[in-house]
This record gives structure tokens, sequence and C-alpha cells, in this order.
């Protein structure tokens, strides 16, 4: 079935807000999701403005813990998203298969605030923070499906359809949602709280035999309490889920970010237990302003769940040396490449090499061998930086990874494309996906492919070709 210049392949499931497809972009030669608004609701004008709200709420907040939009079109009557297509499990599986352990519960929701942090700056409340609603690979967690989301502070009432409606998922309400009074971002806590506390214990905190006995129990009645449906978590993770869960907003953390510093502070990670995990470590981020100091503990680079790390260039001002970097004894460094007795010869003058990708390892890999054979390099972990560069710099090598923080490889590629000079670099994309497809515009501008996890000979075949 074709939709424009979207070939569907398979129906991957429906909601209330209608029917979400594999497709292939045949333009850009790659896989979106495509999420069709039933005929049936088109017809309803009420319900298609809440479909296109859905896409332009989205389309406002760029972050990699959010599914990114790609476009929205109406063809021959059929209304629908293109979107980023997520290769991932449900939250709501996972708990299926019993309570996880703190870590994992830990980890999911440092990234989901991370996310909600972003839409609530942009004055978007999402609503229905729900299992569902929270999609993991071992490379990223995703929140999805901003259908009700609100803006909070516009003039005009969000809820399109009875005044004073109540919408969302029941079991996941906050208790001003569950009494249709107004919402702001601490709605979204309580959500998250209860995520939380399903996660931890494998059971939902307020049920009921109805919808109304349900919402009854989460404005009038506390569940029981987290640290006896879930036995032996931390008592630091205990009092986070009890404070989400507060009846009150104003006795709730005040935003995600403070949320998310108490998720990081509550649990230090079991070496043995992080490299069992399949929920991806929580980034690292910088801090700025008075609380910087206060806040920041210096700590080496691979430590991912420790308090953050005092800030660091993202953009090494001499090239790399990875093995003056200290490491935690229990994650000991991967090991360096073999290096060929005696020296190496100088690269000709002039050359520069980009490394762009958010995976330590791979970046490590990449830069020793660079380092080996004297090339110069600038090393960054998201798009933003890598585009910087590129802004400042002529580079003979780039390495790209497609799937980065703030501005994806996609993004980084569309800069090189439009960008180049007399002389055009060498660009490897760096990638996990086996099969990935390539445009004709990309081909015109990307050297070739490189596969994770990366080979250090094909690295250095590159470097002295």
């Amino acid at each position: 079935m074709q939709l424009g210049p979207y070939r569907l392949i398979s129906r991957l499931g429906a909601g209330g807000m209608g029917e979400v497809w594999r497709a292939e972009d045949t333009k850009l030669l790659r896989q979106v999701a495509i999420k069709i608004l039933p005929a049936a609701l088109a017809a309803d004008q009420e319900w298609k403005d809440r479909f296109l709200r859905e896409a332009r709420t989205i389309a406002q907040v760029t972050h990699p813990n959010i599914a990114t939009i790609y476009a929205i079109d109406e063809i021959d009557d059929t209304l629908f998203i293109a979107m980023e297509l997520i290769e991932g499990e449900p939250v709501s599986a996972m708990i299926a298969r019993g309570p996880l352990i703190p870590l994992d519960a830990v980890r999911i929701a440092a990234h989901v605030a991370d996310g909600l942090s972003e839409a609530h700056e942009k004055g978007i409340v999402h609503r229905d923070i729900k299992p569902d609603n929270i999609l993991v690979s071992p490379r990223f967690v995703k929140v999805l499906d901003f259908g009700i989301a609100k803006h909070v502070g516009g003039t005009a009432e969000s809820n399109l359809t009875q005044a004073n409606m109540v919408i969302g998922t029941p079991h996941y309400m906050s208790p001003e949602q569950a009494m249709g009074r107004t919402v702001d971002r601490r709605t979204d806590l309580f959500s998250l709280g209860v995520v939380m506390y399903e996660m931890l214990s494998g059971k939902k905190p307020f049920t009921g035999e109805a919808v109304t006995e349900t919402l009854l129990k989460i404005v009038t009645q506390d569940p029981i309490d987290i640290a006896i449906a879930a036995a032996m978590i931390p008592k630091a993770l205990a009092e986070i889920v009890r404070r989400c869960m507060a009846k009150m907003p104003d006795h709730r953390f005040a935003n995600c970010d403070q949320l998310r510093k108490a998720l990081v502070r509550s649990l230090r990670e079991d070496p043995n237990r992080a490299r069992q995990s399949s929920v991806p470590t929580i980034s690292l981020r910088k801090k700025s302003g008075p609380q910087q100091q206060a806040d920041v503990q210096t700590r080496p680079e691979p430590r991912r769940f420790e308090p953050e790390p005092a800030p660091r260039a993202a953009v090494s001002a001499r090239p790399h040396t990875p093995p003056e970097r200290q490491q935690p004894p229990e994650m000991p460094p991967p090991p360096r490449p073999v290096m060929p007795a005696g020296p190496v010869e100088a690269r000709a003058t002039g050359d520069r090499a980009l490394v762009a990708d958010d995976d330590p390892t791979t970046r490590y890999l990449l830069t020793s061998v660079l380092q080996k054979y004297r090339i110069p390099v600038d090393e960054v972990d998201n798009g933003a930086d890598a585009v910087k560069c590129l802004k400042e710099h002529q580079y003979s090598l780039i390495f790209v990874d497609l799937l980065m923080p703030r501005v994806d490889g996609w993004g980084v590629i569309d800069y090189v494309r439009n960008h180049r000079g007399t002389r055009s670099p060498r660009l490897f994309v760096v990638t996990g996906v086996q099969d990935q497809k390539l445009s004709a515009a990309d081909q015109d501008v990307v050297t070739a492919l490189l596969y994770k996890p990366v080979d250090v000979v094909e690295i250095e075949r590159i470097v002295t070709a």
C-alpha cells in the first residue's frame, strides 16, 4: 500500500488516535513510522484538530528521548504523521515479565525525565505518561504519543472535547487530572512516579473495578507503601517514588531536573548488574549556574551513574590521548589497538579528523588509531557540537554516528553536503544497523559505511588509504 512517498510495510499497532504502520520513505530510503487517523475520525473536525495538534506539539520538541516527527500530510482524505521508527520494547512488556531491578527502573525514569524536561521547557505537558508510551532499546529510551499533550500558559483550552472532560489513562493520572482541574508539569511527575512504582513492584498502585473507582482512589487514598510493595529497594529511591506521587503538586519535585538529580544519586551501579542490563546508561550532562560547584563532584568519565562530573570540553583542544584517561577499577578501559614497533610517519600537513559518536568505546578506538598516525582529531559526542566543529575547521576525515543526541548524524551529513569546499572530506557513517541504506544524495557525500563494533584493522585501512 502506498501513501504518497511512503510504502506501508506492516501494521505495528493501533490506539485511540489511529493505526501505526512501519513504512519506507521511498525518497530518502529510510524506514519510518506512519500514524494514520481512522477515516471515521478524520471526518470529525474536532478529532482531526486534535490529531493535527499532536503533530504540531511533537514537532516543537527535539530531544533524543522523544520520538522525532518528520512530516504531516493528507492524501486522498487520509490524514497521517510520518515519524521516527522506534525499534524497542515498551516498558509494559518488561513489567509483564516481573518487577524490574532498581538499576533498570532508575535508568528508564531518568531518561523519561530528560525528555519531559525538554517538553516542559517549551510549555508542553504530556498528560499520558504510562508504560505503553515508554519504549526501551539498548541504545535509547523514547517517550511516545503526545496525542493529548497540553500547552501550559496558552490562551486556548487544550481539551478539544467537552469542557472539563477527563483525558488520559486512568491508572496513571494525577489527582488534579482525575478531577478535571488545571494541570502543569507536575502532573507528569506524578504519572512517572506511578510508572516507577509499577516498575519496581510489578503492580499498579491504584486499581478498581471501574474507572470511577480507580480515579476516586487516586484522589483520596494512598497506595501500599513502595517500600512494602517493592521490598529491598534503596530508601532514597523509595522516597523519590513517594514524593513524585504526593497528592498535592507542591509536595512533588518542582521539575524534572530535580527528579533526575535525585534519581542519579539514589543508587550506585553494581558493575556486574550493569553489564547484564539492557537499558542504556544515563547520559552525562553539563551543568551551569550558581549550583554548579555545589552539585558537581569530579569522577572518571566512564561512570555513568554517579553524581555528574565537572564539565569537560566537548571538543579536544589537542590530539586525543586516551592512555592517560583514568578508569575506575571495576570498569577497565577497552584494550588498545596493537601498535607496531618504532615511530609512525606523520601524515601530510593539513590532515585533521572529526569523530562524532555518543558511544565512548567507538570514539576511543577511532581516536586511538588516528593518534597512532599523528592525525589531530576533534572528538564530540553529539551532532550539535559536530556541526560547530565543522564551522570552525576543515577536515580531511569525518566519522559520524547516525544516532546521536541534539542533532543526529543525518543532520551532520546535510551540513557537510551544503558546505563542501574545494576539497571534499572523506566521510564515514558509523552505524549499528547492518542493512543501513543511503539515499542517492547521501551517497554523493558519504565515502563508506563503518559498522559497529568497529574493527581496528578496518579503521587503519581507512586512515592509511
